[in-house]
């Protein structure tokens, strides 16, 4: 028997999915838009992913939809897009005065797609997390209405931190992690990560194609536009990787030229990271398969979310619940 439940929203490949699981959670709903993240989910996974969303959530649909399609969760789990937040269709006097809620007439921002799901099914906790500049996005201004319609509108008590996963996977990724709580008596701390950085030669296979050594004419562009660019002091660079610290944050686009990290080879031109070297950096476990392209995988691994910091703020979550519980069913719905 799960010991909770949980929804994996903007699931990508699974990062959630795999800590929440490790702490003895049951996956009861997938959502995830991208057609080959959803097969690489699925091929680890199992089970049925949703596509878009907002076919269940969007703005002006009857709630009945969310409380049909969606089963009854006790944590919600969303690494969201971190697209700009819009107010369209929400007049000056409507955003000031809250003569009604923001969750009525904002669009174009998934974030409210994420809380119209928690208005309808009011799950136990909600785990969130994206790029640490949301943070101080728009001088604030973003980070604060999530704030306003997760605390005022939803009622629920929201902390949040960034963390840096780099002593727990050897990639410096900052991200912030939000976490908010139904019940307000839950005293919740984030995990203390710090320690020794991972270096990144511990995410590293012993043998690697050639396939992945970059061309003449690749190394030379990236050398060229990097002296360029320092002379500017402005744009473009590409390093050879030290391998004696954690690797730079690894994005979506490294599959176009891999100058967030190139591996330096004896006698050769630097290589890119392989697939697998990808999932290391995440902390994905062995067993993960991931996509068979490589452009595909590399993009999807870019996206994802350290499984290792979920594991670790998800733990604390538990633990929180439990020191909280007195009685109180803060788990396992039925």
């Amino acid at each position: 028997m799960s010991k909770f439940k949980f929804i994996d929203l903007f699931a990508g490949i699974g990062g959630f999915h795999i800590a929440l699981s490790q702490l003895g959670g049951e996956c009861v709903f997938t959502s995830e838009i991208d057609e080959k993240a959803r097969e690489t989910y699925i091929k680890n996974h199992g089970g049925d992913v949703f596509g878009d969303i907002r076919e269940i959530t969007a703005a002006g649909l009857p709630d009945c939809r969310i409380e049909e399609s969606i089963p009854n969760h006790d944590i919600l789990a969303a690494g969201f897009p971190c697209q700009p937040f819009s107010l369209a269709g929400v007049s000056a006097r409507n955003a000031l005065g809250r003569s009604h809620g923001y969750l009525d007439d904002t669009q174009g921002t998934l974030f409210f797609d994420i809380a119209r799901i928690v208005k309808v099914k009011q799950p136990n906790v909600l785990l969130l997390e994206n790029v640490s500049n949301f943070l101080n996005h728009d001088g604030g201004k973003t980070f604060r209405l999530l704030k306003d319609v997760i605390e005022q509108e939803l009622g629920y008590k929201l902390y949040h931190s960034i963390l840096n996963s780099e002593t727990l996977v050897p990639q410096s990724r900052r991200r912030i992690f939000m976490v908010a709580f139904r019940d307000h008596t839950v005293d919740f701390n984030f995990p203390d990560l710090r320690g020794e950085p991972i270096p990144l030669r511990q995410a590293l296979e012993a043998q690697v194609d050639d396939r992945y050594t970059i061309s003449d004419k690749s190394w030379a562009g990236h050398q060229r536009r990097t002296k360029n660019n320092l002379a500017r002091g402005a744009g473009f660079t590409a390093f050879e990787a030290n391998l004696d610290k954690p690797a730079k944050t690894l994005v979506a686009r490294y599959y176009k030229d891999g100058k967030e990290c190139l591996v330096p080879q004896v006698a050769k031109n630097p290589r890119m990271l392989t697939p697998r070297e990808c999932a290391n950096l995440q902390g994905f476990p062995k067993w993960f398969e991931p996509h068979p392209t490589r452009s595909a995988a590399y993009k999807q691994f870019g996206n994802a979310v350290p499984v290792p910091v979920v594991y670790e703020v998800a733990k604390q979550i538990i633990l929180a619940l439990s020191d909280a519980g007195a009685g109180k069913k803060l788990l396992a719905v039925s």
